[in-house]
């Protein structure tokens, strides 16, 4: 038998209103509902209940993994063979997140390719996916659940010509593609003679997706153990689909999860230790998408820097996860510090780096029974395509007037031109002495932050070390200052996994969108816009969806690059909320 994992509860709190939410789970026989595709878990109304039906596939996803294991390890023979050395996925949200956590956590198999994930449009990290990197030998993984995702299509369209410029022989049979039956991605695969076309189950969301092809085919390429991967799987589902509490930790999760939403703990502060952090970004994008709409939700806290157990609000709930036997005494503390309080705290403990494939389908299950208690549907995002929307107004006034609108900035200070919409820029400007300097914008931006709320950084540029340490400045600086939590996400990236609870979730949160000056820019082949372009489009449309929903946002465009205009907001952020504690 395989090794489990371990989930230890402390309730704190909350333990009367979960063991409510538990008993209401089991009496109402969660379980066996789900097992049937009742989709009455969910929704009464009938249109809705048949688009749920629809979207329960992910259930069985474990044995049609299992049955496709022999077709899997042979095309990643092949791709050896052949000699590609690298593999480069393009994909966005549920097509490249599990990827990434197998190619981040998994096991590589020896004489395996390396696997490179590339979900952005900032040009400079299309730019880094290129460089230093041999194409004749990189082999692509088109992914897009759609077929029609435009970020994915415009990193196909530019490296397609990139290999085409070189004079390489089977141009199509340098690609692949992971998509739905009947999609223009799965068309555009037969046009251009790709080397193989993977069909999913069309019944999966791309959420749900993991361990299905979207997960299971970078896996397999990777030399993953496909065979580990589908018993752990396997097993996770038998205990996921086990009636009594007692025995079923997808279902105590939910419950506990339910019950802290319920009891005004909706931040759920994801810990990962640093082997399984990617493991966090697919769980933010798994809970939010899934319940973060019709103004309620659970808010994901991903990657957050630890602090002082004082500075935390009284409106989180905590699960940490880590590898057995790697203990971290930081972490331990902070927990009993924490439980010590009343915060309710969730301890998974992982037997090895294989158990992945199981804590998948755990988290789909919780997930799933969580949309339940918070009588929503997890399985629809109905504000994803308002930013999509606006993005594609933008670029058809780009194609007819050859740019973008221009806007005039409310202010400019060291390097950083503002932005915000005028019922916003009111708010800030009543009483302020001044708006002219970058501090006072931020002093008066962060005073928008309320109890109960959060702030989210939300940055259009390259993810770098450099860009990496000035936000975790940046969060743990106003976590310390002001008591709320901080989420940090990059775009076009976050579009697709959080991007839906932004809009559709509880209220209460503030919104810092940072874009930048591209010092490169690079045109994305038949199309008369370049990424530069397009992730500025991007922006500009999620900004106003945010207005759209009264959302306070305020947009920071650097005009001396990413780094160094990063250090500057970091510093003004430091002063500002500096100038909040003296007043």
């Amino acid at each position: 038998m395989s090794p489990a994992a371990r989930q230890r509860e402390s309730l704190g709190s909350i333990e009367v209103e979960y063991g409510a939410t538990l008993a209401r789970l089991e009496s109402g026989g969660a379980i066996g509902r789900l097992k049937a595709r009742d989709a009455g878990l969910w929704s009464a109304d009938p249109a809705t209940a048949a688009a749920i039906r629809n979207r329960l596939g992910w259930l069985d996803a474990p044995e049609w993994l299992q049955d496709r294991i022999p077709e899997l390890k042979s095309f990643a023979a092949e791709i050896r063979t052949t000699g590609f050395t690298r593999v480069l996925l393009l994909g966005m949200g549920g097509s490249s997140l599990a990827p990434e956590v197998f190619q981040r956590v998994g096991v590589a198999g020896p004489g395996a390719p390396t696997l490179e994930v590339l979900d952005s449009t900032d040009p400079a990290s299309v730019q880094s996916a290129e460089a230093g990197s041999r194409l004749d030998h990189t082999f692509f993984l088109v992914a897009s659940k759609s077929g029609g995702t435009i970020e994915t299509l415009s990193q196909y369209r530019y490296f397609r010509s990139r290999v085409e410029s070189l004079g390489l022989p089977d141009l199509g049979g340098r690609f692949a593609a992971v998509t739905d039956a009947g999609s223009p991605l799965e068309r555009l695969a037969t046009e251009e003679g790709f080397r193989r076309t993977f069909r999913n189950p069309a019944d999966v969301g791309g959420r749900f997706s993991a361990l299905t092809y979207f997960g299971a085919v970078p896996a397999s390429l990777l030399g993953l153990d496909l065979d580990a991967i589908a018993s752990r799987s396997l097993a996770a589902r038998e205990e996921s689909l086990s009636e009594s509490g007692a025995e079923n930790r997808a279902l105590r999760l939910a419950a506990i999860l339910g019950a802290a939403a319920r009891s005004g703990r909706n931040k759920l502060t994801i810990l990962a230790s640093p082997a399984l952090r990617p493991l966090g970004y697919w769980i933010e994008q798994l809970v939010a998408e899934s319940t973060g709409k019709d103004g309620t939700g659970v808010i994901p806290v991903e990657g957050e820097p630890l602090g002082p157990a004082h500075r935390y609000g009284s409106d989180r709930i905590y699960v940490s996860i880590g590898l057995e036997g790697v203990p971290d005494a930081d972490l331990s503390r902070l927990e009993v510090e924490l439980s010590r309080g009343g915060a309710p705290w969730v301890h998974i403990e992982l037997p090895d780096r294989d158990e992945i494939a199981g804590e998948f389908y755990v988290w789909e299950v919780a997930t799933a029974l969580l949309g339940s208690v918070l009588e929503i549907n997890p399985f629809d995002e109905p504000n994803v395509t308002e930013s999509k929307r606006n993005t594609e107004a933008l670029l058809a006034s780009l194609e007819k007037s050859g740019g973008l609108p221009a806007e005039e900035p409310k202010a400019l200070s060291e390097g950083v031109e503002v932005f915000a919409p005028e019922p916003v820029w009111a708010r800030l400007e009543a009483g302020a002495p001044s708006m002219a300097s970058l501090e006072m914008v931020l002093n008066r931006f962060l005073a928008l932050a309320s109890p109960g709320g959060y702030l989210a950084v939300l940055a259009y540029l390259e993810r770098t070390a450099a860009a990496e340490a000035s936000f975790s400045l940046l969060r743990r600086a106003v976590r310390n200052a002001i008591l709320v939590p901080v989420l940090q996400g990059y775009g076009p990236r976050y579009l697709h996994s959080i991007g839906q609870l932004y809009k559709g979730g509880p209220g209460g949160g503030i919104f810092l969108v940072i874009t930048v000056a591209d010092p490169t820019d690079i045109l994305i082949p038949g199309k008369s816009y370049s990424f530069g372009q397009l992730k500025t489009a991007q922006a500009l449309g999620d900004f106003a969806a945010l207005g759209k929903h009264g959302r306070p946002a305020l947009r920071l465009h650097l005009t001396e690059g990413a780094e160094a205009g990063l250090r500057t907001v970091a510093s003004a952020v430091e002063r500002a909320l500096a100038a909040m504690g003296s007043a």
